[in-house]
């Protein structure tokens, strides 16, 4: 009953929303519509949060722009990894952008796009960052992903998980009750092209290095399973590829920590006192002797005009008296 409601307090807000703007790029908006998750499951899981679709026209030519707002960077790459379109090719140099012929798709911190008809660049992505609404980083792309092995990939084959239900429906081989998802654990999963076949792996996170102990002695007693630990890392592959082949895939896992260290520096130099009164005092004396020496000054120029006016005019008087009579 709990999720029935959440989904449908879900689907009413998603109804209200409005993500993409009246303009973009010289482009105008001449037709939105909000988007309806195939998987509804997945999409809470995730923490979507807002789903649309827009159609624009302008210099460019006609394109149809889809926009998928989750909760953070995480939850958007994980949206992004389930719902590439197969034939995508990785963008180099992007976590997580891809293209097709006639799209790209790409996530963009809390947001996943998606253009038909039209490939925007890195500059004209920017622009929408103050466009779209609660566009949030979320401390930003989870480093989970960079474990899994390069070689040997299969294209596209990432799933990201962060529930029970991604993980049943992305590695369903995997018992959710080993995963402690809802301790807060992630995953990354992928398959990997070994001897002509395709082998499953995936890697958790857990909070602890030795929370990640106790779990990879509980996967080591499943049959078949191949297990390495590396600090707060366990890696699986399940016994479908050859021993030596996974054995060697799974050394390669290393955890690879980042420690700041803060140390307190020199503490600064204690203010001379003695030397801030001598200051004091000298800038005193030297405003003193500007004040009496800027007086003296205006009292001998006064006394020169004094003497001048007595020559010239015969009297001492500073002001001029004018005297009237009738």
């Amino acid at each position: 009953m709990l999720r029935i409601l959440a989904f449908a307090l879900l689907f009413a807000a998603a109804a209200h929303a409005q993500i993409w703007p009246e303009t973009w790029h010289g482009s105008k908006r001449t037709s939105v519509q909000t988007l309806t998750p195939e998987d509804a499951m997945l999409w809470v899981e995730y923490g979507g949060e807002a789903m649309e679709k827009a159609v624009y026209d302008g210099p460019v030519g006609k394109f149809t722009a889809f926009a998928w707002r989750l909760k953070d960077a995480t939850s958007a790459l994980a949206w992004y990894q389930a719902n590439r379109p197969e034939n995508c090719t990785p963008v180099r140099g992007a976590v997580a952008a891809c293209t097709t012929p006639g799209a790209v798709i790409r996530e963009r911190r809390n947001y996943v796009l998606r253009f038909d008809g039209w490939r925007p660049l890195d500059k004209e992505i920017e622009e929408l960052d103050s466009k779209l609404p609660r566009m949030r980083n979320g401390g930003g792309l989870p480093v989970l992903a960079g474990y899994l092995p390069e070689k040997d990939r299969v294209r596209n084959s990432e799933r990201y998980v962060l529930g029970v239900h991604s993980l049943n429906k992305f590695v369903p081989w995997f018992p959710a009750a080993l995963a402690s998802l809802e301790d807060g654990a992630e995953a990354q999963s992928g398959k990997l092209a070994l001897g002509g076949t395709q082998s499953d792996y995936v890697v958790f996170h857990f909070h602890t290095p030795q929370f990640a102990r106790a779990k990879a002695k509980e996967f080591e007693k499943q049959p078949g399973w191949l297990v390495k630990r590396s600090g707060p890392l366990v890696a699986v592959m399940p016994g479908s590829a050859p021993k030596n082949v996974s054995e060697a895939i799974l050394a390669s896992l290393e955890w690879k920590a980042e420690a700041i260290w803060n140390e307190p520096g020199s503490p600064p130099r204690m203010p001379n006192v003695g030397g801030m009164l001598v200051a004091i005092f000298e800038l005193t004396g030297v405003l003193l002797v500007s004040c009496v020496g800027g007086g003296f000054a205006f009292a001998l120029l006064w006394i020169y005009l004094r003497q001048r006016r007595i020559r010239l005019d015969g009297s001492d008087q500073t002001i001029t008296v004018i005297q009237l009579r009738d």
